[in-house]
């Protein structure tokens, strides 16, 4: 049963048609936003709306990120990857009339209010940083996972070992998580280290980026959407086949996941795109090397599938159960709290992990120190620890909780949750 049924129950936040679609996509969801949004075929920020279209290809970020949101509202993107006040200087100068439609977005960014109050603070931290781009740090480590990843792969191709497979595929997850750091950033060649799994980079800008790190755990998350109708996270759904046995089931939809990815990706380039980019290409790099090293393309044809599947496997084990999903994390059908601040939505909807966020590669390669990355999704996991003073000050301001679950709690509290249909009121 799809959650596209339901009204959300943050008041203000509309119902979103998308929803209905029959096969979700990234493409599918922008335009749902463009169906609701009232951007009236420019871009909209708060209740006006600018014409970008020369700003495009100057954009600091990459014109991509400008071109997918043409004709949307595209106010929590603007407010949280715009760190500096430089951006908001800016903008006037594409200024064409206010908007007539209301918001269709309850949530706020008030000078006094949670976010605005953390931001400020965090840029004062960062003072000293150069957090417009990725440190030397990150950037060694992710060069080493695909290096290593590649190896791994030859490896398997040349001994055709199954210890040496699954290892293979556990370093293209952690590869390929490192890749989740860089698309958040402005555009640069290692968040293709994303493309390597059959995932697109271009598709998670959209359907993580946009989607789920704006409006986590509500209706307008495609995250909880594309695991529809398999698991069901929002409660006040009966969903019983879901319900009851998601658990026993959920080992298969973790290995087939990038599968499905991959397929609805070149389609779509087949039937609706028509045109390759660079990043298409990137995931028969790794398969191209192991035929090379053996020249048996049936026999590489069918490890690099089993190797997807490892990766897929692992990517979903880490990724349902690193943040989000417990029945004492909001989830839309819960009460909100009455601050309808986005900076609390994100907090609310996001736990911490002791052990994970304690280690700097297990941060990078398992979506660690997540509070702090949903509210600065564009600054490099290395430099999200400088900003934790500024956010225990902040949630002390504003009597937010700060207590971090363990790795087991939210393994336990993911199935919990998707048993869960309970309406409570749940915020930290």
């Amino acid at each position: 049963m799809k959650s596209s049924i339901l009204k959300s129950s943050i008041p203000g936040l509309v119902e979103f048609p998308a929803r209905f679609n029959k096969i979700p996509t990234g493409e599918g969801w922008v335009e749902g936003r463009r169906g609701v949004d009232g951007a009236e075929g420019l871009w909209r920020v708060n209740d006006g709306l600018y014409d970008l279209t020369n700003f495009v290809e100057t954009h600091p970020g990459g014109s991509e990120w400008l071109t997918i949101t043409k004709g949307t509202d595209i106010t929590e993107l603007f407010e949280s990857h715009h760190l500096t006040d430089k951006a908001e200087k800016l903008l006037p100068k594409f200024y064409i009339r206010d908007a007539v439609k209301p918001r269709a977005v309850p949530l706020t960014f008030d000078k006094n209010g949670f976010y605005k109050k953390f931001k400020e603070r965090s840029m004062n931290a960062l003072k000293n940083i150069d957090f417009h781009r990725p440190s030397l740090k990150s950037n060694l480590l992710a060069d080493s996972l695909a290096i290593t990843t590649l190896f791994l792969c030859v490896i398997t191709a040349t001994t055709q070992s199954r210890l040496a497979l699954i290892i293979a595929g556990t370093s293209m997850t952690l590869a390929t998580i490192t890749g989740h750091n860089y698309f958040h950033m402005r555009d640069n060649f290692r968040m293709y280290y994303w493309d390597i799994s059959l995932m697109s980079s271009r598709e998670w800008r959209i359907t993580h980026a946009m989607s789920h790190h704006m409006y986590p755990n509500t209706i307008w998350d495609y995250e909880i959407l594309t695991f529809e109708p398999y698991f069901q996270y929002l409660p006040k759904i009966a969903a019983p086949i879901s319900r009851k046995f998601s658990w026993l089931y959920s080992p298969l939809v973790y290995l087939l996941a990038f599968y499905s990815q991959g397929i609805k990706r070149y389609i779509h380039i087949l039937l609706v795109r028509k045109k390759l980019e660079f990043r298409d290409v990137v995931p028969f790099i790794i398969p191209t090397v192991m035929f090379l090293a053996t020249g048996d393309l049936q026999q590489i044809f069918k490890q690099w599938i089993l190797i997807i599947g490892v990766a897929s496997f692992v990517f979903h084990v880490i990724g349902l159960n690193a943040a989000h999903h417990h029945p004492d994390i909001f989830h839309d059908g819960d009460n909100p709290r009455n601050d309808l601040d986005w900076g609390l939505l994100e907090m609310d909807a996001v736990r911490d992990r002791e052990i994970v966020d304690d280690s700097y590669f297990l941060t990078l390669t398992q979506f660690g120190l997540h509070s702090l990355h949903h509210l600065m999704p564009t600054v490099d996991h290395a430099y999200l620890h400088l900003c934790l003073p500024a956010l225990e000050d902040t949630c002390r301001e504003f009597g937010i909780g700060t207590r971090r679950f363990t790795p087991l709690e939210l393994i336990k509290g993911q199935f919990r949750q998707l048993r869960r249909v309970q309406v409570k009121t749940n915020y930290r």
